[in-house]
């Protein structure tokens, strides 16, 4: 069921692309009202607020929970097929040089942060993540679809104790590593930092 071929992939890959941008445009109309997705439609009184579009709201919030979901699903979908690939590659299918451009859609992998720190016995230490590696890809999230941190703790959140791909330039190199978010002793999933390259305007 997770034997997802490359072509495939990529297609899941177009179609978070087009669900996150949906989602933006859905959660900007919240913005715009100025409410969010638990606030309330009803005054004190219990009648609908005036001072808000409430079909409008109802209208986004039902939406982005049920894109939200199928954002998961893509996710999962996307990872499973990194997963494919990736076995097919150990194998001696070859499939390596197109899991790079896969999973950045480029020729050469465009960095979009940076690791600041590691902590000794973490999963990123055991992964053979090092300070000051530059950060092409992670599972799912390339230069392209890299909006801010939360990018990457969202892949985080929904792959733990599952292997990622995760992408690395090191002294001019590109480095494929396996790293499993899980539990530790230290704080978090992964015992790293990183920072942005660039801080995009967009939020």
């Amino acid at each position: 069921m997770s034997n997802f071929t490359r072509a495939e992939v990529l297609e899941f890959i177009k179609i978070k692309e087009s669900i996150e941008e949906e989602l933006k445009v859905l959660y900007d109309v919240l913005k715009t009202q100025g409410v969010g997705m638990e606030d309330p439609l009803v005054d004190a009184e219990g009648f609908p607020r005036a001072d808000i579009d409430v079909y409008q709201v109802r209208h986004a919030r039902h939406s982005i929970r049920t894109k939200s979901n199928d954002l998961k699903d893509v996710l999962n979908k996307i990872e499973s097929g990194l997963h494919n690939i990736h076995a097919q590659a150990r194998e001696g299918i070859g499939l390596e040089d197109n899991l790079s451009s896969l999973s950045t859609g480029r020729e050469k992998p465009i960095p979009f942060a940076r690791v600041l720190v590691v902590c000794a016995g973490s999963p990123a230490e055991t992964a053979g993540i090092k300070p000051g590696d530059l950060i092409a890809g992670f599972g799912s999230v390339n230069s392209s679809n890299f909006t801010s941190l939360k990018s990457i703790s969202e892949v985080v959140e929904h792959s733990e104790n599952k292997p990622l791909t995760v992408i690395l330039l090191r002294d001019d190199a590109v480095h494929r590593l396996r790293l499993t978010p899980e539990i530790w002793s230290g704080q978090g999933l992964l015992g790293l930092k990183i920072r942005p390259l660039s801080i995009s305007p967009a939020r």
